[in-house]
């Protein structure tokens, strides 16, 4: 007979099962019983996990999912409530899918897939609801709204892109249970051409040929603008001419794009330009800074009692302290930097560790507030006692002036004699003011004066700047050129940046300065790009020849490529030369997140037939860029829409997977229709008759026994 057993009755609650009847707390339970009547059972709910209690009311809400995953455990049968939209199990036990007719009523309407294609803008959306939606687009020349009837399939839309634009989004207007799939947005990716940026305060002058030339100010923050050009030469540029959005979209170009760059020196660049610290730096094969300790810096914030004046949301020793912390991580990071505060006292927060250790700590330390006078006589007279003289001594100080100094003028000497200079920005006009600006005189240092908080980082930059090393050399050098720059001739430039060759990188051009050799220009990878530099201004044809050197060539007329950006991302590559298939190449798709240029992820691209390359995986959630290499270097660029999460590419019954689900593990589809219980193919189990006949059988004799006695 059957052994009865425990089913497992299993709620699909993921994001696309919405309006089902089941999700009401009391028709999921009546319905229950009608079907398993007086069969064992245990409930649990599942999206792209299972549990086993959700929280209580009478709607069963949503178990946050990126997709759901039907993970159904041992048991002797499931009877699922779910739409069918997942993917398949390898193996289950018997499934019995109660299908909802409430999610074959589903009102949904939004964007399939966004394309940025040939100057051409091409959404796909859809509307399965009774009533008209209207599909908005952005970035678009002409007809940016479009309405689409209710009831029917997908339809696709194109218009043309605006030459203005920057991001093309098809948003459809609200009305349905999922607004995740209701709009997508795709940057506007510049196609593939050769053209060379030339950002530079000059560009006019070197405007001439084929460079797309623009000021600093006017360099893009959008990332997809960076698809366009071949090489970028920053011409004689400070650091602090581009801004933090900038830099970051410079560098991602190298790093993840696999752009090409030069570096050219002159009187802003380099350590003229304060790139110690920044993506510049990083980028540049050449250091502006030596790699071994050069200078000892020294950095003080004034703590005394007057700093706790409030300013907005905080103060102005609080203003004061970041300014002068935010400085260590742009000091050469060899040198030893000791930052710290005074008021009654010297305080060292961090005394003599190399700036790249320095960089790393949380300063200000926790616990140091402003309190007391304003003794900076006391401080002073404590770093000339105490500095070795050793290396030369750069003394930044951010003080309100405050202070009385009996001796300023021996004081100096004794800093001067140290090689210490003293440099002041005054946020206020203390009675020491005049005494400190005699001082740094003394010692040929600066003083700079801003009772403004809000200018104070800005000016303590502008203190650095003019404490900084002087290392644009005024005599004139011959230079060599060699390498990969070989072919061009050799000449005296000047003035010129001292630099330092960076290890792993490769010298193209050099020069003889008393008697030491030093690098004037140099090569490297970074990431997937290349860089140049050089530590002058090199001329028209200098700068052409290096561009000419590292830029990337236009697409490889070898491969045509087709990306299909939906769901999933598809690349599909042909691969011929001369009519002849090319097999057996390592191909390899990238894909970096838009707005992280740390995120990317790397796929092999396999081959699948003659010449036929093809690789399909999950869309990005984010904006990306996809790029693809063979063998490193770039093949094809484009930009990738960002997508919402699988669970929302499509909702309401899935009936031909409910069906094979159904087949494939011995169960049924359970139509609405159905109301009685369901019989459960349980396994049968033997049952001994023996016992039971024996049993019987006396009992049949034991009636005989009486019936003949009372017979008698």
């Amino acid at each position: 007979r059957a052994a009865r057993a425990a089913v497992a009755v299993m709620v699909d609650v993921s994001g696309s099962t919405r309006g089902a009847g089941y999700r009401n707390r009391a028709e999921l339970e009546r319905r229950i019983k009608q079907l398993l009547g007086e069969t064992p059972y245990h409930v649990s709910y599942f999206s792209d996990r299972n549990i086993s209690v959700v929280a209580e009311g009478g709607t069963l809400g949503d178990l946050a999912g990126e997709r759901t995953v039907f993970a159904p455990p041992a048991a002797a049968a499931v009877v699922l409530f779910s739409d069918g939209r997942f993917e398949l199990p390898g193996i289950a036990p018997p499934v019995f899918v109660v299908a909802d007719p409430e999610l074959d009523r589903v009102d949904d309407a939004g964007v399939d897939r966004l394309e940025v294609r040939g100057g051409e803008v091409v959404a796909h959306v859809h509307n399965v609801g009774p009533a008209p939606r209207r599909v908005t687009l952005e970035g678009v020349a002409t007809q940016p709204s479009v309405a689409i009837e209710g009831g029917g399939g997908a339809i696709v839309i194109t218009r043309e892109v605006r030459k203005d634009a920057r991001v093309a989004t098809a948003q459809v207007n609200g009305g349905d249970r999922w607004p995740e799939n209701d709009g997508l947005s795709a940057p506007v990716a510049v196609g593939m051409r050769t053209q060379r940026w030339l950002v530079s305060n000059g560009a006019a002058a070197r405007g001439a040929g084929e460079w797309v030339v623009m000021k600093p100010g006017v360099l893009p923050t959008d990332g997809a603008a960076y698809l366009a050009p071949s090489v970028i030469v920053l011409d004689n540029l400070a650091a602090g001419e581009l801004s933090g959005a900038q830099l970051a979209r410079v560098e991602q170009y190298v790093r993840d794009l696999g752009g090409a760059m030069v570096i050219a020196g002159g009187d802003r660049a380099f350590a003229s330009g304060l790139y110690a610290g920044t993506a510049l730096e990083a980028l540049s094969p050449l250091a502006s800074s030596p790699p071994t300790p050069g200078v000892h810096w020294m950095l003080l914030a004034d703590s005394s009692g007057s700093m706790s004046e409030g300013v907005g949301e905080t103060t102005r020793w609080q203003i004061a302290a970041s300014a002068i912390a935010r400085l260590i991580p742009n000091l050469p990071p060899a040198d030893p930097v000791s930052v710290g505060s005074f008021a009654a006292e010297l305080t060292w927060w961090s005394d003599g560790k190399a700036a790249r250790e320095t960089a790393g700590m949380a300063l200000p330390p926790a616990g140091v507030a402003p309190n007391g006078p304003t003794n900076l006589a006391a401080a002073l007279e404590r770093i000339a006692r105490e500095a070795d003289g050793g290396l030369a001594g750069e003394l930044l100080v951010v003080s309100d002036a405050d202070t009385t100094i009996d001796h300023p003028d021996e004081l100096a000497q004794r800093l001067k004699a140290k090689r210490i200079r003293l440099h002041l920005l005054a946020i206020g006009d203390g009675r020491g003011l005049e005494m400190l600006r005699a001082m740094t005189v003394a010692t040929g240092g600066t003083l700079r004066r801003e009772l403004d908080p809000r200018k104070w980082a800005g000016e303590v930059r502008r203190l650095l700047a003019a404490a900084w090393p002087e290392r644009l050399i005024a005599s004139a050098v011959k230079v060599q050129y060699e390498g990969d720059l070989a072919p061009l001739s050799g000449r005296e430039v000047g003035p010129w940046n001292r630099t330092w060759l960076k290890k792993g990188a490769s010298e193209l051009a050099g020069a003889t300065h008393e008697g030491e050799r030093v690098p004037m220009c140099a090569r490297w990878t970074v990431g997937n790009g290349d860089v140049i530099a050089c530590g002058f201004v090199p001329s028209d044809a200098e700068l052409a020849a290096m561009a000419k050197r590292i830029a990337r060539p236009p697409r490889d007329p070898r491969f045509t490529v087709g990306w299909e950006a939906g769901a999933r991302l598809v690349v599909r590559v042909d691969a011929a030369e001369e009519g002849r298939y090319l097999n057996g190449l390592a191909l390899r798709l990238e894909l970096a997140d838009e707005n992280d240029a740390a995120r990317v992820s790397g796929y092999d691209v396999p081959q699948v037939g003659p010449g036929r390359y093809e690789v399909s995986l999950p869309a990005p959630r984010v904006r990306s860029f996809a790029t693809l290499r063979q063998e490193g270097r770039v093949v094809d660029r484009v930009a990738v829409a960002g997508r919402y999460a699988p669970e929302f590419d499509a909702v309401g019954n899935d009936h031909a997977a409910m069906r094979t689900l159904a087949e494939r593990t011995g169960g049924r589809v359970i139509d609405p229709g159905w109301v009685r219980p369901i019989d459960f193919p349980f396994p049968k189990r033997e049952v001994a008759l023996a016992p039971w006949l024996a049993l019987g059988a006396a009992g049949v004799v034991g009636l005989g026994l009486i019936r003949w006695r009372m017979g008698d």
